[in-house]
This record gives structure tokens, sequence and C-alpha cells, in this order.
């Protein structure tokens, strides 16, 4: 096994990005785990460590510039990109490599690996500017093309980077449509939240109150096509899920709330994507018809008014995981020909 140079973080002269156990490498990519020292304020402590996975394409002529830098959702953590079952079908990490750019998949501040701080300390704004920091990162470490690739409140994430601090060639939103795009899962997905305090999935850890995960059951009528999905993922999906912090989903809710010219959107130059699931419930039906490509851009172009352009992909037969669907491929596909094309 081989270990990929460690990174240093370049607003932090003095500290030093520790590089983990290499994973195995795999026919097309090698992967290692680092972990980064990261502040959640400008000016404040870099107390926080976040842990995530690199990984290149195993053999790439000319070496490789460019990379995804994926951010995933709430209860989720870097595996959400990198999914252990079925790689060939729900990686997006092999995929990404497989394509020939680098993917960079971690755990947010308080999921997986990464440091668990107190839940209040969590915010959209204080994961965005974790991203940032990784995002710079990356850079000073030669990937001069950088893709953020965002799901559902890692959307929300990346949305307030991209617009923020402009540091990213290209934005990539999946799962997250605005008003007035509402679905009755909405109300089923949010329901699913309770503290993780009280769920045998974490019995015995030191949680505060704020952290909050799903109820058991729950995952597949919030984030599936059951009628698609294979009930073996959904499976491994609820016996390993994460957390996130209440204030951290509150902020995610008012910023999604809030109205195009307003919202976090409207400050994001880059170009941008936006896929989601024609059967994402919590966002297609009633008021938004996700059936066209062309109903999700429309939705979608008053908020993204800033932005180089603006492009939708409503992918059939899936929920609002899109990894976690047979139709992964359908999905990476859409992003890969747009990053080519971008």
């Amino acid at each position: 096994m081989r270990r990929i140079p460690a990174m240093c973080l370049a607003t932090i002269a003095t500290a030093l990005l520790a590089a983990g156990p290499a994973a195995p490498a795999r026919a097309t990519q090698t992967c290692s785990t680092v972990t980064v020292p990261a502040a959640l304020t400008e000016g404040g402590p870099a107390n926080q460590t976040i842990s995530g996975e690199l990984c290149t394409p195993a053999t790439y002529a000319g070496g490789v510039h460019r990379v995804d830098v994926l951010v995933h959702g709430a209860t989720y953590d870097h595996r959400y990109w990198d999914w252990p079952q079925d790689p060939g079908t729900y990686s997006y990490v092999k995929k990404t490599t497989d394509a020939g750019r680098a993917a960079f998949a971690y755990d947010r501040p308080g999921d997986g690996a990464s440091t668990r701080p107190a839940s209040a300390s969590l915010s959209v704004a204080a994961d965005a500017y974790v991203l940032h920091q990784l995002v710079q990162n990356l850079r000073g470490q030669g990937f001069s093309q950088v893709t953020v690739v965002g799901h559902s409140m890692g959307s929300m994430v990346a949305i307030k980077e991209v617009g923020a601090y402009g540091d990213a060639d290209r934005l990539v939103v999946t799962g997250v449509v605005h008003p007035p795009a509402l679905g009755q899962g909405a109300v089923i997905t949010v329901g699913s939240f309770y503290p993780a305090a009280l769920d045998p999935a974490f019995a015995g850890q030191v949680l505060d109150p704020g952290y909050l995960t799903t109820r058991p059951g729950t995952r597949a009528g919030a984030f599936y096509d059951t009628g698609t999905a294979d009930p073996s993922v959904i499976a491994y999906d609820e016996a390993h899920k994460d957390l996130v912090s209440a204030v951290e989903l509150a902020d995610a809710g008012v910023r999604l709330a809030t109205p195009a010219g307003l919202n976090d959107t409207n400050a994001v130059h880059a170009h941008t994507l936006v896929v989601v699931g024609r059967e994402d419930t919590s966002y297609c039906g009633v008021l938004l018809d996700c059936s066209q490509d062309s109903n999700v851009r429309t939705n979608e172009l008053p908020y993204y008014s800033s932005a180089a352009s603006v492009s939708a992909a409503a992918i059939a037969d899936t929920g609002h995981d899109l990894t976690l669907h047979p139709s992964a491929g359908d999905s990476f596909d859409r992003i890969d020909q747009w990053i080519q094309t971008h």
C-alpha cells in the first residue's frame, strides 16, 4: 500500500496534514485517508480534525489536475460517495477516477471520523468555511480545476462555499431544489429526525442533545424510490447512519426557504448544475413536475442569477439519494458530461 503525499493547510503555516493508513488500491485508483486540521470560523483556532479520502487514477499520463470535492448530506459520511456495496454501481468516487479526475470525499464536522464539536457550533456557514480550507489545500497541491459536488444538506454547504469564497470552477447541486418546489415527502423527511441519544445505534456514546439522526426504519421512505432501490442498500444505510446538528438542519432550512435575490445561490458565479431524482418526493410532485430537465432548470434560474450558466438534470427512477439507486450510473454520466463541457 502507498500513501499519497499529505497536504498542508495554506491558511495555517504551521499546521501539518497527516496522512492516515492508505486504503487498498483498487484496479483503477489509488486512495489514501488523510486528516486535515481546520477551523470552524475565520480567525478561529484550527481545533477540528477533518477526515477524508483522496483517490486518484492509478495511472494517468501527465498527472491529475482536476478534482471533484464531494460533500455528503445529513446523517451520512463520506461513504455516501464511495458506497462499499457494489462500487461499480454505487461509487461516485470510482466513476470519477475512471473518468481521469481525482475525488476527495470527506466527513463533515460531526460525522464519520471527523471531530465531533458541540452541536451548537455547527452551521452551514461553519461547514462552508471548513470546505473552503479543503479546497484551498487541494489547489495548493496542484489541482487547478475544482468541481464542488454537494448532496442535500451538503449541497447547501457547497452553495454557501462557492458563493462566499468563489474558489471553485464548477458547482454541482444534487438533492436540493428551491421553493416553490415542495413535495409531500418533505414532511416525512423532516419528521424522521429525532435526538441521536435516543437511538440504539448510538447507545453508549456521549452525545449532546443537539445531535440528531433518523428514526429507525424511516430512511427508505425519506431517501429512496422503494420501487427501484435495492433493499440490501437500504438495510446497509439504516445500519450505518450518522448524525446531523439540529442547528445545521434548521439553518439549512431557513437558507433553502430564503427568496431568490436574497438566497445564498445568488452569490454563486460558477457554472452550476442542479440534479434531482424524478421520484424525490421531498421536492417533486404537486408544485414541481420533475419529469423534464427544463422544468427543474426553470424553477432554479431565478436563484442562480449570477451564475456563469445554469443546467439541470432530472434522473428517472430515482429518489433523494441519487448515488444509492441502480440509476447511479445515469446520474454520474450526466454530471460527468456536464463537467467535460463546462
